[in-house]
């Protein structure tokens, strides 16, 4: 489990790569008015257009995936993480490659940063299979228990990241 204890933390790391490129470009991709080309029942980034509110719900997650890390790192028991990183890796893919860029046909905030963080996430993730060697119903109920986790935490951020941001504005 060592080789796992130090890689673990690259999915923190590229997971705020990717989410620093939106930071970045939300606001402006927002203000283009995105929703004419996008017909999702969700909308993309909550109902904020403001950059600081989606920073706080980026925030938010990363201390999620890195309290994930460190239960996986001190308890051994790595499935949680194990379910989050491939969620991840489907978000980046089905999100930021397929879905947004062919609905909006231009570029999209976490584009760029999705094709060069998918790679390293699908290395990590053979990696830890390598040292885990989850079967596949132990996989399918580790990554069911993260998509149920975090569908659930981005429904509350939609719902109150502007709240989050207004709650902790100095």
């Amino acid at each position: 489990m060592n080789e796992l204890m130090w890689f673990s933390w690259l999915f923190p790391l590229l997971f705020i790569i990717h989410d620093i490129e939106e930071i970045i470009t939300v606001k402006k991709w927002c203000a283009k008015g995105y929703q004419k080309h996008i017909p999702f029942p969700v909308t993309p980034f909550g109902n904020t257009k403001s950059t600081q509110s989606f920073a706080v719900g980026v925030y938010e997650e990363l201390i999620l995936w890195c309290i994930a890390t460190l239960i996986g790192n001190l308890s051994g028991s790595y499935g949680f993480w194990y379910g989050l990183l491939i969620m991840n890796i489907l978000h980046l893919i089905l999100f930021h490659i397929i879905l947004l860029p062919l609905s909006y046909r231009r570029y999209v905030p976490g584009e760029i940063t999705a094709w060069i963080t998918l790679f390293p996430c699908c290395y990590i993730l053979y990696l830890a299979q390598g040292v885990l060697q989850y079967s596949p119903m132990e996989g399918f109920l580790w990554i069911s228990i993260a998509i149920i986790f975090a569908v659930a935490n981005i429904k509350f951020l939609h719902k109150n990241i502007d709240n989050l941001a207004n709650f902790i504005k100095f």
